[in-house]
């Protein structure tokens, strides 16, 4: 039997192994797969959700495991938005603006818990997260509709929205936007750990 101390750090290892097989249907031309992308993304998110419940609950949070949960979710949404660059969706500039701040992030994190300091997250980044998820469920659900008849008319006018009159590129700019000032925020709210102690 599994411990109890142990079920967070599987759901996250988990999330992590499901990125890749989500990114292959992402980018495979299979007539569902997009939808399968869709439900394995909807699968990773509530693992995400029910490893940090079930540690607070079960009060089995480890040092590891408030590294791995964060790695994980950005593995995850950075694998996403490239993803979307590889198919066109958005321009790679803005797809180097989400992932520059969320390396950038990770890694002032693993410097903070080597230190044994606590990371500042303000509202502003979970809103963030927010803007950033609602992207890519927005985006997989237009791909996944694509090869479902029954949706067609719907789709035909999405594609005509969201690409011909540039609107995908829009929201895409101010996601990325959002995300770079999220990693000002970051930089200025623990800008302590560049502070060389006297």
């Amino acid at each position: 039997m599994i411990s109890k101390r142990f079920v967070p750090n599987i759901l996250t290892v988990f999330r992590v192994l499901i990125t890749p097989v989500c990114l292959y249907f992402i980018l495979s031309t299979g007539p569902f797969y997009s939808l399968y992308a869709m439900i394995l993304f909807l699968i990773a998110s509530v693992t995400d959700a029910v490893d940090g419940w079930y540690a607070r609950k079960y009060d089995v949070t480890t040092e590891f495991g408030k590294f791995l949960d964060p790695l994980a979710d950005k593995i995850l949404v950075m694998t996403m938005f490239v993803a979307f660059g590889l198919k066109g969706l958005a321009p790679w500039w803005m797809i180097f603006i989400v992932l520059f701040r969320d390396i950038f992030v990770t890694l002032l994190r693993s410097v903070m818990i080597r230190r044994g300091q606590s990371m500042h997250t303000s509202k502003f980044a979970k809103a963030k997260t927010g803007i950033q998820m609602f992207m890519i469920y927005f985006i997989l659900t237009f791909l996944a509709i694509e090869n479902i008849p029954v949706f067609d008319p719907f789709y035909s006018f999405l594609d005509k929205l969201l690409i011909d009159k540039h609107l995908l590129w829009v929201m895409m700019l101010l996601t990325s936007m959002i995300t770079l000032y999220s990693g000002i925020l970051y930089l200025f709210e623990n800008k302590h750990v560049f502070t060389k102690k006297t």
